[in-house]
């Protein structure tokens, strides 16, 4: 995983060198071997590369033009052959051999991306498909360019005050600057807390941080800033098709997804559940690498108590004998488990803010997420494999009610079909009375916090936040890849393990495409069964227990005992948040009353509010208590 950061001075004093070096040590880490910087007066470029791939010497960035132009980046290039016909380039011009071929060997994508840059401009973002960053200035404008990929696993942060500019792939490198005081922003912390992801975007918990979202380009000019989408998912048309002709039409797009995103040398890995995304993408991804004599190692997150009780109706806690039967569905697949049996949950909590520098909704999986990454880096994995978007695009569900009634019907019967069409109609304002009744009185947030930002009443404005709540599965609202943060997360967790996380179920073909398909092809309509397009497309690929499994896997589904088998843990973090500032901010009383409830409870409603409420209240009052100091 590489990484970019640059800063300019806006008004055009020299930067002090130092600046360049704090930023350059703190980004060090997205790129271990190799990187420069360049430094022209007012504005100063970086770059920390991964230099394992066979034509790394010609990756030089950042660059500077006979003009003054200065330009850096970082990432991979997938539509490599289609660019260089475009450019009118040769090989030779780009320092490597195959850029047309389809073989599993990278190019010089920076080199690429300049080229590209220096023919189209900024309209150029919108040519490049892959997981990418770049930066480009323009001195006879004194013109800063921002931008990133599509929906990729990349990461661009930034800073801005009337007198400086600065951006970094890392945060932290923003945090060791010189900046003014940075604030915490209290809306976004209550937002985390009660699940309302209407902070996804361009904020961060640190108010004087942005977030560059995917999709996204900056530029910067002397009047001023502006960040605007050159994509939007939600503009894709509908594409309409005999409905088995959508099989094969996915496949195509599918199959050079996962191709491409194994481009690279090295071991390669891949996260690998019970469910139908990550498996998905690991058979297709083994069925490449056969062809050259090469493995995965696939990892499975497995449980290390009983998991009976916690899982709850229609959903199974182990996920270890599905994986079983994926790995063995291709020879060269290697299935290693993970237990995680030496990370309790609260130190991986404080080992994942370390990482992340905010409180994530997923605390309560940190456990196995970072122990599966310690096991991939300690495997020698140059590449992490995941399906984490699966959900949004290739396994959609579909929603019932975009059938024909007749179909509802016979699926449901009359009386099913007509309480569920009334559930529909009500949902909305039901769910308003629920929220004004409840007062976020299942999560974590102190009620005087929430009663401070009005929270409630900014919940209830928010149409959106209130549709994705409901799980009424507004397709452009859920995939949407302008206010996803999920790519920068998972940017940040490889960084920090030393390698790349790279998900074909985000590319940006791939959700394109499965946007383009009406939402009633999603489920079959004579046996009512979800998912239809990858359980049909993985026929024949994956074993039909995996491909036919209708329950879900229960992430975590020991959280309950392993929270027990570390009682001091958490009673210390709870007595931590209870004598700091993050008393204020979350529910000490609510969270011991959770805590209780674990210790005593076998059940799904103990697994659920220690989901929840508890480890996601601990994540939370640990980073508040350690606020301002980078952790």
């Amino acid at each position: 995983m590489s990484g970019i950061f640059g800063a300019v001075n806006r008004d055009g004093s020299p930067l002090d060198p130092a600046v360049l070096d704090t930023l350059r040590s703190e980004t060090a880490h997205w790129g271990r071997e190799g990187g420069g910087t360049l430094c022209h007066g007012a504005v100063g470029f970086g770059s920390a590369l991964s230099l394992r791939e066979s034509d790394a010497a010609f990756e030089h960035v950042p660059l500077a033009g006979v003009d003054g132009c200065i330009f850096t980046a970082a990432g991979r290039v997938d539509n490599r052959a289609e660019l260089v016909e475009a450019l009118g380039l040769g090989t030779a011009e780009l320092g490597t051999a195959g850029l047309g071929s389809g073989d599993i060997c990278p190019p010089a994508d920076c080199a690429l991306m300049h080229r590209a840059w220096l023919r189209w401009g900024e309209s150029c973002a919108g040519r490049i498909l892959g997981d990418w960053a770049f930066a480009a200035w323009n001195p006879e404008q004194r013109r800063l360019f921002l931008a990133r990929d599509r929906s990729g696993t990349t990461a661009l942060y930034y800073h801005a005050n009337p007198r400086f500019f600065a951006f970094s792939s890392s945060r932290r490198a923003l945090l060791k600057l010189n900046l003014p005081r940075i604030e915490m922003d209290e809306l976004y912390l209550a937002q985390m807390l009660v699940a309302w992801f209407g902070y996804h975007g361009e904020r961060t918990i640190h108010k004087q941080i942005m977030r560059l979202p995917p999709a996204h380009c900056l530029t910067l000019t002397q009047d001023g800033i502006d960040v605007s989408p050159y994509w939007r998912l939600e503009d894709t048309p509908e594409l309409l098709l005999p409905r088995h002709d959508y099989i094969p039409a996915f496949l195509e797009i599918f199959d050079r997804a996962v191709l491409d995103h194994l481009r690279g040398e090295g071991p390669i890995g891949a996260t690998l559940s019970g469910g139908l995304d990550s498996s998905s993408v690991v058979v297709t991804g083994a069925g490449y690498l056969k062809q050259k004599g090469r493995r995965v190692q696939a990892f499975t997150s497995v449980p290390g108590f009983e998991t009976g009780a916690y899982p709850g109706t229609g959903w199974f806690g182990d996920e270890l004998p599905f994986a079983r039967a994926t790995a063995e569905a291709v020879d060269n697949i290697d299935l290693v488990t993970v237990d995680a049996a030496g990370l309790c949950p609260i130190d991986a909590i404080r080992r994942a803010l370390r990482i992340s520098l905010e409180p994530r909704h997923s605390a309560c999986n940190m456990f196995w997420l970072l122990e599966l990454r310690r096991m991939a880096a300690d495997r020698g994995c140059r590449i992490l494999l995941t399906g984490n978007r699966g959900n949004e695009g290739i396994s959609w569900t579909g929603n019932f009610s975009s059938q024909p009634r007749s179909v509802q019907i016979r699926g449901l019967g009359w009386r099913r079909w007509l309480r569920a069409t009334i559930r529909r109609r009500v949902q909305s304002p039901l769910h308003r009375y629920r929220v004004k009744q409840q007062q976020w009185r299942n999560t974590a947030i102190h009620p005087d916090f929430a009663n401070r930002l009005d929270l409630t009443n900014r919940y209830l404005a928010d149409q959106e936040a209130i549709t994705a709540r409901q799980g009424l599965r507004n397709r452009s609202f859920v995939p949407n890849p302008g206010a996803i943060i999920e790519g920068a997360s998972q940017a940040e967790m490889g960084a920090a393990c030393g390698f790349e996380i790279r998900d074909p179920t985000a590319d940006a073909r791939v959700l394109a495409f499965c946007y383009s398909v009406p939402d009633r092809i999603f489920i079959d309509p004579e046996s009512g069964l979800d998912r239809w397009l990858i359980r049909e497309a993985m026929k024949g690929r994956l074993p039909e227990s995996v491909r036919m499994n209708r329950r879900r896997g229960r992430q975590a589904a020991d959280l309950v005992p392993r929270l027990r088998n570390s009682a001091a843990a958490v009673e210390g973090a709870l007595a931590e948040i209870e004598g700091g500032p993050a008393a204020e901010y979350v529910s000490v009383p609510a969270m011991r009353e959770v805590w209780e409830k674990v210790r005593r409870e076998d059940t799904h409603e103990a697994f659920r509010l220690a989901a929840s409420l508890l480890t996601i209240g601990i994540m939370a009052g640990l980073f508040v208590n350690g606020f301002g100091t980078e952790w």
